[in-house]
C-alpha cells in the first residue's frame, strides 16, 4: 500500500473514520519518511504539526525501523504530547529532569525495541551521563529526529535556547539513512534561512498563519487596576475556558488571587511551581474544571487544548512571534475564540527589561574568558566572584560557550579550551537590536490600522494573508466599560498585596570566603517584607513619586506599612534605617514617622562610611555585597536589645539589607526583619 493509503488508515483510527489530513500534512508526512531528508514544517499554531510526525513514527515503526526522536523545549509540551501521542498507539518514554530514577529501565526498553517515540528536552543534550549513555544509543538505533519548535534553533528565533544548539551536534552524528523533521510556527523568513544554513539542504513546507476562529481585540488601560477590573467583568462572560498571560510571576499570582476573589476560579501556573503541582494544574485545565489558567510563559509553545475560548494578555508581550505563539493556545477546535491585549504603563519597562538580560553582553563573555585564563577551572560560584556580572548573566554565557566548544564542563569546574575565539562569533548586539525590533512590531501591532490578523501573519513573512473580518478592526465592536468601583477595588487589593523579602541563606561566593558560605543562625535576619512592587498601581506609584519627583514620602504610606509589619512573626522593638549620602533625609525622615506611628524608638546607628559605588553598577550578588559590606558600619554603643525592624525604600538583590543586617547582628542585635516600601526588580516565566 502507498504512504497516502497507510496513513490515512492511520489517521482515521486515530481521529475519526472522517478525518482528512489538511494541505501539506501528507506531502510533509512522505519528507520525514523518506530516508536522510531534512524537512521544516512552518505551519499556524491548531494545523497539526504533531499529527505530523506522529504519523510518521507509525510508518516507520510498521515498517518494523527504530524509534523516533523528539526534542520539546517544555515539560508541559511534553506531557501534552504524550497524551495525543496514546491516541495514536504510539509508545512513548519521556527522558527529561523528572525521569532520572528510570533512566536505566528505559534505556533497555529502547534497546529491546519496545519504544516508538523518545522525547527529549534538549538541556538533556549537554548533561555528561545522557552523552556517554543515552545519546550513543539513540544515535544508533534513531530512523527520524523531530526538532519541535525548531525557531528555538536560530539566534533569531523569539525563545533562542542554547541547548537546541547541542541538537545540531546530535543531527551530524546520525545514520545517513535518519531523516530529520523540524516544526514551528513561528519562523520568518530570517529565522528559516538561519535554519536552513545550519541543517543544510531543507525541505521547506510553509502555509498560511490566519487562523479563522480568532477575534483580535486591543484595549489600552490606564494601570493594572483598570486591568483588574476588566477581568473581573469580562472574564465570566467569555466563553469556555481561557488562559490569562503576564508577564511576571507576581502578576500571575496577583491576577489569580483576584478573580477568585470575585467569584471566578483560576489558578496561577509559572516556572516556581513544582512538577507534580503544574502537571495537575494542566489536569484540571484540560477536564475544564476551572475558568482560567493565570500563566507566565511557562505555558506556551505547542501547548494544546483545543476548547480554549479565550486568552487575554494582561500586559504587551515583547514580540509578535511570542504573542502568536501564546494566542494560537486559542480556538484549536471551536468555531470562536476572544483574544484580547491589554496594555498599560508597565509594559515597556517589563520587556526592555527581560530584554536587556536576556542574552549577555561582549563584557561578560570577554570576562569570563579572562577569568578562566588566569584563574580557571572554575566553578560557577567562583566565575562569578571573580567578575562583576549577575549570576544568571554568566551562568547563560557559560552554557553558550559550552555549547560553542569555548569552554569545557570538567570535574574541577570550567575550563577554557578555546582561548583564540572571538565574541563577535554569538552576535550580541545584533539579537538584542532585533528583540528591540520585536518589542516595537508589538507596539505597532496595539496601533495599526490594519486588521491585526494581517498584521500578525506580515510580521512572521506570511503575504498571502487577507482581512479576518472579525478582529476589533476589521468589525468594531461595542467599546468596553470598566465600572470605577472596581477599579477603586483593585487599588485596596494591591494595596493590600505586600511581598515576603526572602532570608538569604549563603554568604555569595568569595565574599566572606572562597566558595560560598552558609550565613550562620547568629548572622541571619528574620524574613522580611515589602510593600509594594516598584511602580504598580497599588503603593508602588507613590513610592516612586516621592522617590523621583516630592523627594518625600507621603503620610499615605505609614498606615499600610505598619499594617504590613504587624503582620510578621517578629515583632519591632525599635526601628533603624539603610543611610544614603545623596538623599540624606529621604529614607531617615520616613524611618522615623513609621517608628512614631509603630510606637517604637528610631535608632541611628547605621553608618556610611564612604560614598561607594551606586549598588545598580554592581552586577553580581559578590560585587553587591562587598560593595554594601565595605561601605556600612554600626555603631555597637547605640544598639538595644529586641528585633530590629532595619528600614529602606527599594530593595532589588536585598544584598545591601543583607550586608546592613549582618552587621547588626554582630554588633549584638538580637534579630532583624527587613522592611521596603518596594521592590524592583520583575521576574518571569
Amino acid at each position: 500500500m502507498s504512504v497516502e493509503g497507510d496513513a490515512t488508515r492511520i489517521l482515521r483510527a486515530a481521529l475519526g473514520d472522517d478525518a482528512r489530513f489538511r494541505d501539506g500534512q501528507l506531502g510533509a508526512i512522505e519528507a520525514a519518511v523518506s530516508a536522510g531528508t531534512r524537512t521544516l514544517v512552518v505551519q499556524r499554531t491548531g494545523w497539526g504539526k504533531s499529527v505530523v510526525y506522529l504519523v510518521a513514527t507509525r510508518l516507520l515503526r510498521d515498517a518494523s525501523s527504530g524509534p523516533t526522536v523528539l526534542v520539546s523545549p517544555l515539560l508541559s509540551l511534553m506531557r501534552n504530547q504524550e497524551a495525543f501521542a496514546q491516541r495514536f498507539h504510539v509508545t512513548v518514554v519521556s527522558i527529561n529532569s523528572t525521569t532520572r530514577d528510570n533512566r536505566a529501565a528505559t534505556l533497555q526498553r529502547i534497546e529491546n525495541q519496545e519504544v516508538d517515540l523518545v522525547m527529549v528536552t534538549p538541556e538533556q543534550l549537554g548533561i555528561l551521563d545522557f552523552k556517554t549513555e543515552t545519546l550513543p544509543l539513540l544515535q544508533r538505533t534513531c530512523r527520524m529526529l523531530v526538532i519541535d519548535e525548531a525557531h528555538c534553533i536560530s539566534d533569531w528565533g523569539h525563545d533562542f535556547r542554547p541547548d537546541y544548539r547541542r541538537i545540531l551536534d546530535t543531527v551530524h552524528r546520525l545514520s545517513p539513512s535518519a531523516s530529520v523533521l523540524g516544526t514551528t510556527a513561528t519562523a520568518n523568513d530570517r529565522v528559516i534561512r538561519d535554519i536552513q544554513a545550519q541543517l543544510g539542504d531543507v525541505k521547506v513546507v510553509r502555509g498560511p498563519l490566519m487562523r479563522a476562529s480568532l477575534h483580535l481585540k486591543v484595549f489600552s488601560l490606564r494601570d493594572q487596576a483598570e486591568r483588574l477590573a476588566f477581568l473581573a467583568k469580562y472574564v465570566p462572560r467569555f466563553q469556555g475556558t481561557g488562559i490569562i498571560y503576564a508577564l511576571t510571576v507576581n502578576d500571575v499570582r496577583r491576577i489569580a488571587a483576584w478573580l477568585r476573589d470575585h467569584d471566578v476560579e483560576a489558578f496561577e501556573y509559572h516556572a516556581d511551581l513544582a512538577n507534580d503541582e503544574r502537571a495537575e494544574l494542566e489536569r484540571g485545565f484540560q477536564q475544564n474544571e476551572f475558568k482560567a489558567l493565570c500563566a507566565t510563559t511557562a505555558l506556551g509553545m505547542g501547548y494544546d487544548k483545543g476548547d480554549v475560548g479565550f486568552v487575554i494578555h494582561f500586559q504587551r508581550p515583547g514580540s509578535v512571534i511570542a504573542f502568536y505563539q501564546q494566542v494560537g493556545r486559542a480556538g484549536r477546535a471551536v468555531g470562536r475564540a476572544d483574544v484580547v491585549l491589554l496594555e498599560g504603563c508597565e509594559d515597556d519597562e517589563i520587556n526592555e527589561y527581560f530584554i536587556a538580560s536576556a542574552f549577555p553582553s561582549a563584557g561578560v563573555f570577554e570576562g569570563i574568558k579572562q577569568a578562566l585564563a588566569n584563574f580557571g577551572p572554575l566553578r560557577l560560584d567562583g566565575v562569578v566572584s571573580h567578575t562583576n556580572f549577575r549570576h544568571n548573566q554568566v551562568q547563560k554565557a557559560l552554557h553558550l560557550l559550552e555549547v560553542e566548544h569555548v569552554v569545557e564542563k570538567t570535574r574541577e569546574g570550567f575550563q577554557l579550551v578555546d582561548p583564540n575565539w572571538e565574541y563577535s562569533s554569538l552576535r550580541s548586539e545584533e539579537i538584542q537590536a532585533a528583540r528591540l525590533e520585536e518589542l516595537r512590531q508589538m507596539q505597532e501591532y496595539a496601533k495599526t490600522p490594519l486588521c491585526r490578523m494581517v498584521y500578525l501573519a506580515r510580521a512572521l513573512d506570511d503575504h498571502h494573508s487577507k482581512d479576518c473580518g472579525k478582529c476589533d478592526r476589521c468589525n468594531p465592536g461595542k467599546t468596553i466599560s470598566i465600572d470605577r468601583e472596581t477599579v477603586a477595588e483593585a487599588i485596596q487589593f494591591l494595596r493590600a498585596d505586600s511581598h515576603v523579602i526572602e532570608q538569604k541563606g549563603f554568604y555569595p561566593p568569595g565574599a566572606i570566603a572562597e566558595g560560598r558560605k552558609k550565613i550562620s543562625d547568629d548572622d541571619r535576619l528574620e524574613p522580611g517584607i515589602a510593600l509594594s512592587v516598584y511602580n504598580d498601581a497599588g503603593w508602588g506609584m507613590l513610592v516612586r513619586q516621592g522617590k523621583y519627583t516630592s523627594g518625600h514620602y507621603s503620610d499615605e504610606l505609614i498606615e499600610p506599612s505598619v499594617t504590613a509589619i504587624l503582620r510578621l512573626e517578629h515583632r519591632p522593638k525599635w526601628v533603624t534605617f539603610v543611610p544614603s549620602l545623596d538623599h540624606k533625609d529621604l529614607v531617615s525622615e520616613f524611618a522615623k514617622r513609621l517608628a512614631e506611628a509603630l510606637g517604637v524608638p528610631v535608632i541611628d546607628c547605621v553608618r556610611k562610611v564612604k560614598r561607594a559605588a551606586p549598588q545598580k553598577e554592581m552586577q553580581n550578588s559578590t560585587t553587591q555585597f562587598s560593595n554594601a559590606w565595605s561601605a556600612f558600619e554600626v555603631d555597637q554603643r547605640l544598639v538595644i536589645g529586641g528585633t530590629c525592624l532595619l528600614v529602606d525604600d527599594v530593595v532589588d538583590s536585598g544584598w545591601t539589607m543583607t550586608a546592613v543586617g549582618v552587621r547588626l547582628r554582630r554588633a549584638g542585635c538580637s534579630s532583624v526583619v527587613p522592611f521596603a516600601l518596594a521592590t524592583a526588580r520583575p521576574r518571569g516565566q
